[in-house]
């Protein structure tokens, strides 16, 4: 990431430009297309970001991921420093890593797709193909607070897990209220076991 960080920081630089710059860097080694969106929810100065996996798209061999850039209405222009930028590539390598992993799945089931509301908060997180990709982000995270044995103790005793330890897992843990829900216990089990993968991606 360092080209795309003498590209960015230090120097303010529109939304539409910085989706350009980021796509670009992105294309070299993905096929995926990076769109801006604009939302009042995102602070000023901010940059979220999302991503969807089209299996449809995928199976005619086209690019299959789209990553959206969403910054706040009120920003035309974004100044990166360091821990901005830091910020930045987490959330798009993790936003990638998740929609990657969906595409491996459904190539995996020649593009078969379980149908679940992804509205339904509950039911989109305890889908298998969620709790797989989710577990992916999770050590990612823990990893990025944490060594292997403290991301291994802190999963041991999910009830101290907080916000800063892993967002994704904090979501779990609070949407389905116990350590104890069938759905966590599986999703712990598959953070377990992805800790010594990512590691060794690292």
């Amino acid at each position: 990431m360092e080209p795309l960080r003498q590209k960015l920081i230090g120097i303010p630089k529109h939304v539409s430009e910085i989706s350009s710059i980021i796509g670009e860097v992105i294309a070299e080694n993905f096929r995926t297309d990076v769109l801006h969106a604009d939302a009042q929810e995102v602070d000023v100065g901010d940059i979220n970001v999302s991503a969807t996996y089209d299996p449809e798209m995928d199976s005619m061999d086209r690019p299959c991921i789209e990553l959206v850039l969403v910054y706040s209405t009120l920003d035309n222009y974004i100044m990166f420093d360091d821990e901005l930028f830091e910020v930045m590539v987490r959330r798009v390598c993790d936003s990638l890593s998740h929609e990657q992993i969906h595409q491996q799945q459904h190539r995996a089931r020649y593009w078969d797709t379980w149908d679940y509301d992804v509205d339904d908060v509950e039911e989109y997180l305890a889908n298998k193909d969620e709790i797989d990709a989710y577990s992916h982000n999770i050590a990612n995270e823990l990893l990025d607070f944490a060594d292997y044995q403290t991301a291994l103790t802190l999963l041991q005793t999910p009830s101290i897990i907080k916000l800063e330890h892993s967002v994704n897992l904090w979501v779990y843990l609070r949407t389905f209220g116990s350590t104890n829900h069938p759905v966590v216990k599986r999703l712990l089990k598959k953070i377990v076991r992805k800790l010594p993968v990512v590691v060794h991606e690292r």
